[in-house]
């Protein structure tokens, strides 16, 4: 598998076209970068925020704060996705404890990302004369950003943070669901390649407890060993750094007791850590650098053994996770645009029984309307019949008096002839009437001759 890029491997990974290197006096370099260097979750990002407050600038680009890093994590985000880019091309990832050997991209695809990281570092940094980085991949390939600022002039002053493995690796199962055993792995092989690396350049090995407990003495140390001229007046960073470091920074502690009796941490790991502190009171202890020496050639056997059979592995596993988990989200997003087209369906039902609802609300209205106006016409009209058969009623009563009346008036008058029928009939039988009946005869014939 890969293996730790050595002085001939870099030069022979250099640009075929670029001219050989005069044997001249370097110049004096223009730009001075402090690299962090560390395990992910190792306090890398509450010691590159201190640098800065102590005036070292920072990238433009920088990536976010999120629920796992709230304060910020003070890192280039564009760096960040060109590293992500570069190790997954030679078949690795930032989560890969195997080593790492940029010479197996090839000289052309190196040539280009030495390019792509020059580039960047003048765009987030401009011309600042002195600049902090940050990205823990880099501790994996540190020899390539030698190169490349040796290159670009910058002078580098690393600055190896470590934190006990047990907290690194309860924030990583906390963060990522890392298991023990490989969160101890990613994080030996980072510490070993950033402590292996930068052996023969000035740095310094601070622990992230011993920072939180007193700032004040680390950034002391970094300032004296590293011999850096901080921008901002001691009386200025200090309240700065103060405010800084009062902060919650550690949400997983542990002490080198409990690491050394913890039953699940391997070997390598107690031992590693345990030469990481002794180097952290020299930064060249021999012993330490001889014990870190001889963990690495067991950890690169082991490796070349058992990584390249499980990575490989891994990876066909991941890429059938993400290809289910692909057809999954299609799935889902099909499910979700039926279920919108659905919506959609409903929501124009819901608004066309709406306006049917309203329509017939209107439609009920104006037929209690009418039908209140019609019988409102009808009562009208029935009203105005009562007042008539009233009338009608009272005419008839009127008219049934005076038949009454006029019967009554016929019947005394039909007495009266019937009483005067009587009398001349009575007279007519009567001795007198027949006595007088030839006067009246005489009479009545003079009568017809005058």
């Amino acid at each position: 598998m890969n293996k730790h890029p050595s002085a001939e491997n870099t030069r022979d990974a250099a640009p075929v076209d670029e001219p050989k290197a005069r044997k001249t006096k370097p110049k004096a370099a223009k730009r001075t970068c402090i690299m962090v260097l560390g395990m992910h979750r190792s306090g890398t990002s509450a010691l590159t925020r201190a640098i800065n407050l102590l005036g070292a600038e920072l990238p433009k680009n920088m990536l976010g704060a999120n629920l796992s890093n709230p304060t910020g994590h003070w890192e280039p985000e564009r760096l960040i996705a060109l590293h992500d880019q570069m190790l997954a091309e030679a078949g690795s990832s930032w989560d890969d404890w195997r080593s790492f050997d940029p010479n197996d991209l090839g000289a052309q695809r190196l040539r280009f990302y030495k390019a792509e990281i020059a580039r960047l570092i003048d765009e987030e940094y401009g011309r600042a004369p002195l600049f902090v980085l940050k990205e823990p991949r880099i501790s994996r390939f540190v020899p390539l950003y030698a190169e490349i600022f040796k290159r670009m002039r910058i002078d580098v002053r690393y600055v190896l943070i470590e934190r006990n493995p047990l907290a690194v690796i309860a924030s990583l199962a906390n963060r990522d669901g890392f298991t023990t055993g490989f969160s101890s792995l990613l994080w030996l092989r980072h510490e070993l390649e950033a402590e292996r690396a930068t052996r023969d350049w000035p740095r310094i090995f601070v622990s992230y407890e011993a920072m939180l407990d007193d700032w004040r003495t680390g950034i002391e140390v970094i300032t004296n060993t590293l011999q850096i001229d901080w921008p901002r007046s001691r009386a200025e960073w200090q309240s700065l750094l103060a405010t800084h470091f009062s902060g919650d920074h550690q949400h997983f502690a542990a002490s080198t007791s409990l690491l050394d009796a913890d039953p699940r941490i391997a070997r390598w790991i107690k031992e590693a850590y345990g030469a990481l502190l002794e180097l952290g009171k020299s930064n060249h202890d021999d012993v330490a650098m001889a014990r870190l020496d001889a963990i690495r050639i067991e950890f690169d056997r082991a490796s070349t053994i058992f990584g390249d059979a499980c990575f490989p592995e891994m990876n066909v596993r991941i890429k059938t996770m993400s290809m289910v988990q692909a057809e999954v989200q299609r799935l889902a997003d099909e499910n979700s645009a039926e279920a919108e087209k659905l919506a959609t369906e409903a929501e124009k039902m819901r608004a066309e029984g709406s306006v049917r609802e309203a329509k017939f609300a209107n439609d009920m209205a104006k037929a209690r309307r009418d039908s209140q106006k019609e019988a409102d016409r009808k009562n009208a009209e029935f009203k105005n019949s009562q007042v008539l058969i009233a009338r009608l009623l009272g005419e008839i009563d009127k008219k049934d008096l005076e038949i009454a009346q006029k019967n009554e008036f016929i019947l005394e008058e039909k007495h009266k002839l019937l009483h005067a029928v009587e009398e001349i009939s009575a007279l007519r039988k009567s001795k007198s009437w027949k006595i007088t009946a030839p006067l009246r005869v005489t009479k009545i014939g003079g009568s017809r001759i005058a």
